[in-house]
């Protein structure tokens, strides 16, 4: 039988051949064993043997099938590693997805579905389109964290109030501002958190009577939901005041027009005017009203409605550099915010929201009109305005 040449060392044919034993040498033993000059050894009987050059190419041979297994390992744990990368943000995706789309069950069975998915309007039916995801972000009148009550006892005011709703199918996003002022029927409840009357007061209010924050987002939700004729309100985000330079500055700032004469720190801004906002800038672009005018907060609703327009088309270039930036905001709000956004909402929908534009018609404020019977403002809906508005950005006509 023919010997493989590269694992047992050749025998000199001069040496005698009456007795002679072989050692095969493993690779880890090469380096231990001496070599003459002359490139032979004498075994224990004598015998030479030439070794050195095969030797030397065994241990090439050797070395080299070992950096190929050291790299194909290299190599395997990379790609098992993307593919687990890859694998696991698509599973965030799909669970994302999963989570946040309302189901709607067939037309046929639309008398035994969830109020607010199947609704008639001018005689036609209509079903909820389920590619629409909302949103209701609310803006807390508090330095304090989130979760911690104010010196009154109560959770604060929801100053600010805006219904984000994205078509994941078409891509379109859509803001629907609702006054803080709006009267509507405000759930009562008493120091336990039980339900006591629905009483007609201004929106802001309804956040106050929650005995947690998130208690008082759960009732803001089922609110503004009844407001829009039962509409299905998937997530809600409620941020304090000290949230807001912190999601400005996380994406290098935002530009904005002046849209009237306003007072920033220790200077006047003349209406049109650029301002650059950073840090408390921003806080004060969007939460000053002079209480003496009538009116004064729709003028504040207006500079939020642009301040978001901006901060979207902002945050959207620049997330497109850093695809793991809103993941880092969230984060960074833990204490100033209260949502059930998940994370994996989030894996779903940044990647929809890069090709979207927000136009300052895609931005709508529930109609109405505002009048003051005593002390304070009100804000009264025109409700026939609204069911429009609600049925074309939110329902599909049913065949």
């Amino acid at each position: 039988m023919k010997k493989n040449n590269d694992l047992f060392p050749e025998v000199d044919s001069s040496g005698d051949s009456s007795d002679f034993s072989i050692e095969v040498l493993y690779e880890d033993s090469f380096d231990d064993r001496p070599l003459d000059d002359d490139n032979s050894w004498d075994d224990e009987h004598g015998h030479k043997h030439r070794h050195r050059h095969r030797h030397e190419k065994h241990k090439r041979r050797h070395s080299l099938k070992r950096w190929k297994k050291v790299m194909l390992g290299l190599v395997a744990i990379i790609v098992v590693g993307i593919a687990g990368l890859t694998g696991g943000f698509f599973y965030l995706r799909a669970q994302g997805e999963k989570n946040l789309k309302t189901e709607v069950p067939d037309a046929a069975d639309a008398a035994e579905a969830p109020e607010g998915l199947f609704v008639t309007y001018n005689g036609k039916k209509y079903q909820y389109d389920e590619n629409v995801i909302n949103f209701l972000c609310m803006g807390i009148d508090k330095d304090l964290p989130i979760e911690e009550k104010r010196a009154t006892g109560s959770e604060g005011l929801s100053d600010a109030n805006i219904l984000i709703s994205i078509n994941v199918e078409t891509g379109k996003i859509k803001l629907l501002a609702i006054p803080r002022d709006t009267i509507v029927p405000v759930k009562v409840v008493d120091s336990a958190g039980y339900f006591v009357k629905n009483e007609n007061q201004q929106l802001t209010l309804q956040y106050a009577y929650g005995q947690s924050a998130t208690a008082s987002c759960e009732l803001m939700v089922d609110t503004v939901s009844n407001l829009l004729f039962q509409l299905p309100i998937q997530r809600y985000c409620s941020v304090n005041f000290e949230a807001i330079p912190i999601l400005n500055d996380a994406i290098g700032g935002v530009d904005v027009q002046a849209l009237e004469e306003i007072k920033i720190g220790s200077k006047t801004y003349q209406q049109g005017e650029m301002i650059h906002l950073q840090g408390d800038q921003t806080l004060e672009y969007v939460r000053h009203r002079d209480t003496n005018v009538f009116g004064s907060s729709m003028g504040r609703l207006e500079r939020q409605k642009q301040y978001i327009s901006n901060y979207f088309a902002t945050a959207k270039e620049v997330v497109k550099g850093n695809m793991t930036l809103p993941v880092t905001i969230y984060q960074n709000l833990q204490g100033k915010m209260c949502t059930n956004i998940t994370v994996e909402d989030i894996a779903y929908l940044v990647p929809k929201l890069l090709d979207v534009n927000l136009t300052g018609e895609d931005m709508t404020v529930v109609p109405g009109e505002i009048i003051q019977p005593g002390d304070h403002e009100e804000y009264h809906v025109n409700a026939d305005q609204l069911k429009e508005i609600v049925i074309n950005n939110f329902y599909k006509e049913i065949p």
